[in-house]
């Protein structure tokens, strides 16, 4: 990441408004001469139980996160499996960035003005919410309106898999979106009425929240259904996405959009880097230095389709 002091400082007083970030920085002062780079590894790592715990402790439903004017525009529950719920409250430049990063994505991966994308994935995903302001109030553009295209939802329960062959069918999408615990029952249901998924749509795309369909599940399914898959990344309570890039096979992030970068967890896994994000754009529900679940390494710029983006080998 390219930093200096005066933007840490920025990310720091800001933060710095919500509570919880409050209690994480204090005592941290950057000194004039300070090495940005060294200042910034002290800034301590957060953790999905630090979050959990300030909500169970709090009563709080925003993890003492929000640290916008009044109360959000929108609130989802997020997709992770905790006791209490955690949930992301949206403001609306928050709201417009996080579909700015769907966009990108779609765009990697080949949708065009006029494409289609089908979506099979429960509404409260940001796979749906943030396709199209249809969908989502307060959205100006989804990244449908971005890039000119049309899209359609199904219900991301495993038992609608027969409702989103039929999608596929009539609509025909380019791209079809899967969420990855829906990728079995689909290819059953399409191996049973479909003779071959290539005359329907190009490729599937797999997404989960802070976990990655393996590399062999993914040539497994490939063979299985005759197409080609990649994979997407959400890491929901940092409001993060990646995608799979179908030229250089890795996955793609912006730096304008998110700080990214890998560190060893000595608690959960001494001697493997996992992913950290900084989230630059959710001003009034920051995330800084979240410690992913997700194993990960990152790899140099110059891919020949996107030559800027930063790379992530996960």
């Amino acid at each position: 990441m390219n930093l200096d002091l005066r933007h840490i400082r920025r990310l720091m007083k800001h933060a710095s408004r919500s509570a919880f970030f409050r209690k994480k920085f204090a005592g941290l002062k950057t000194g004039k001469n300070a090495e940005p780079a060294d200042f910034w590894r002290k800034l301590p790592l957060t953790r999905l139980e630090e979050f959990v715990g300030e909500v169970a402790e709090s009563h709080d439903p925003y993890g003492s996160r929000w640290c916008g004017p009044g109360t959000p525009l929108i609130l989802f529950q997020l997709d992770y499996d905790t006791a209490p719920s955690l949930y992301l409250p949206l403001d609306r430049r928050a709201l417009q960035s996080y579909a700015e990063a769907l966009r990108r994505c779609w765009s990697l991966l080949g949708l065009q003005k006029g494409d289609v994308a089908a979506i099979f994935d429960y509404g409260t995903s940001p796979l749906s919410y943030l396709a199209s302001s249809a969908f989502t109030p307060y959205l100006k553009r989804g990244a449908a309106e971005g890039l000119g295209c049309w899209t359609v939802c199904n219900d991301g329960i495993a038992s609608m898999s027969q409702r989103a062959v039929e999608i596929l069918k009539f609509v025909r999408p380019r791209l079809l979106f899967v969420r990855a615990d829906c990728l079995e029952p689909l290819a059953v249901e399409i191996e049973t009425r479909l003779r071959r998924l290539s005359r329907f749509t190009e490729a599937l795309v797999v997404s989960d929240n802070e976990c990655l369909l393996s590399r062999a599940d993914q040539q497994r399914f490939e063979r299985r259904l005759g197409l080609p898959i990649y994979r997407l990344l959400r890491v929901d309570v940092a409001m993060f996405l990646a995608t799979e890039c179908p030229e250089c096979h890795l996955l793609h992030s912006w730096e304008d959009l998110y700080g990214v970068e890998t560190v060893e967890d000595d608690h959960r896994d001494p001697g493997n880097l996992y992913l950290v994000i900084t989230n630059w754009f959710a001003r009034c529900c920051p995330t800084v230095r979240y410690l992913s679940q997700i194993r990960a390494s990152l790899a140099g710029r110059g891919c020949p389709r996107s030559p800027g983006d930063l790379r992530i080998a996960a």
